[in-house]
């Protein structure tokens, strides 16, 4: 390890520690508001293909931006970068929806522009956090700050209710959508002013002199910490097998039952209600689980979060038949959804922290494109289905996560309170 690495794991928390996160948050936040966008408005078009083309712009953004904050750009160029893309993105859902009565074509362009900003900022920003972060505090911040993602859905989600309600009118759901998300761009650049640049990311690139700079802005009074080791030599391609394994089982079921559930097989407020429900769960959780992820075993952690999921998903495809009490619905959507929260958790925790400096944010956005590509398959394939064979799909794809969960429980090692280059393996554990 180095010894700038040393000095940032064990820093006490700093002014420009509460930067960055709040710069973090902001950028989930923005992710959450704009990713609800087209699931909200799906009533205007019910073209699947509305919902369908996002994640092809989240893959671009995955692929594309990570690899040039990773080679080129570094971190905090990359989030102005990003910024600016789904600021235009958020401006041009307000235009299509006031000049243009809400022409598909026009807002599906500014929601893949806005898409392809907020998604590629996603794997930067593990890697900034889990960089600059001083070791007694990665991994609440690598949880809490994905949680506003959620945060950002309740909050798409009420802003759609209470507009739609008002005015039973999506275009003008379009249009306060669209300004809320640009507005928010506003607070995003006040808070990005003072951003350092990651430490971490300068050292591989050679550039040990404004290491040493930037080190300061991030180095508080030395504290005690109990270092980690993780005991185990495990290849690359298996904790990337196991990132792509969790990922496609959290990722598709958070967005199926969380988003898509409603387009398929709902209309009206009960619509926003459930996005309301699933992302207010998930929200709530992901909070509450701050209290212990930093001291629990994160394969425990994570088998615990993908059992539960697999578990709690069973009451709802039971449920099923008495679908006429949307009461009791929302109530196990939202206790499943709590775990879908933990399961990402686990995800936000491991894949910045398994993955190597040189190419962390590109790794993290590789393993990606395999829940975003299998979730688009499964947008339009669940499109004619049942709802009982789609909660069937989705308890599959739970257990997919649960036996990942297993395998890696038995294959793998814990990084709760393991240094980062420990537990990416760049040097010996």
């Amino acid at each position: 390890m180095s010894e700038l690495g040393k000095i940032l794991d064990r820093s006490r928390w700093t002014p420009t520690h509460s930067a960055i996160l709040a710069s973090l948050a902001v950028g989930y936040f923005m992710w959450g508001v704009i990713s609800s966008i087209s699931y909200l408005l799906y009533p205007t078009y019910h073209n699947v293909f509305f919902i369908i083309a996002p994640p092809a712009a989240t893959l671009a953004g995955d692929l594309i931006m990570p690899r040039l904050s990773d080679v080129r750009m570094g971190r905090k160029t990359t989030f102005f970068v990003t910024m600016a893309m789904y600021g235009v993105g958020s401006l041009l859902i307000v235009v299509a929806a006031l000049l243009f009565r809400a022409n598909i074509f026009l807002v599906a362009a500014g929601i893949l522009l806005a898409e392809f900003g907020v998604e590629g900022e996603v794997p930067v920003a593990l890697s900034m956090a889990a960089e600059t972060m001083p070791l007694k505090h990665r991994d609440r911040v690598l949880v809490a700050s994905p949680n506003f993602d959620n945060v950002g859905a309740t909050v798409a989600a009420v802003i759609s209710l209470v507009t739609y309600s008002l005015s039973n009118s999506y275009y003008l759901v379009a249009v306060v959508l669209g300004g809320f998300a640009a507005v928010t761009v506003g607070f995003a650049l006040f808070v990005r002013y003072r951003l350092p640049e990651s430490v971490r990311w300068l050292e591989v690139k050679g550039l040990k002199e404004k290491a040493e700079r930037e080190v300061q802005k991030l180095s508080g009074s030395v504290e005690q910490v109990n270092i980690k080791s993780p005991g185990k030599v495990t290849p690359l391609w298996s904790r990337f097998l196991f990132l792509a394994l969790i990922g496609v089982s959290q990722y598709l079921t958070y967005g199926l039952m969380g988003f898509v559930v409603a387009d398929y097989y709902f209309t009206g407020i009960n619509l926003d209600l459930i996005v309301l429900f699933a992302n207010l769960g998930a929200s709530i959780a992901g909070f509450a689980v701050l209290k212990f992820v930093r001291e629990a075993s994160t394969r425990k952690f994570t088998l615990m979060s993908f059992l539960g999921g697999t578990i709690t998903i069973v009451p709802i495809l039971l449920a099923i038949n008495f679908l006429s009490n949307l009461t009791l619905f929302y109530g196990l959507l939202f206790l499943n959804m709590a775990f879908s929260e933990f399961a990402w958790a686990s995800r936000t925790i491991q894949e910045p922290t398994l993955m190597p400096t040189s190419l962390r944010a590109f790794m993290i956005g590789l393993v990606r494109v395999f829940p975003i590509t299998t979730y688009a398959i499964s947008e339009y394939v669940t499109s004619s289905w049942t709802l009982f064979a789609f909660v069937n799909y989705n308890l599959i794809l739970w257990a997919i996560g649960a036996a990942a969960s297993i395998w890696w429980y038995r294959m793998g090692y814990d990084v709760n309170m393991v240094p980062l280059e420990r537990a990416a393996q760049e040097v010996a554990t």
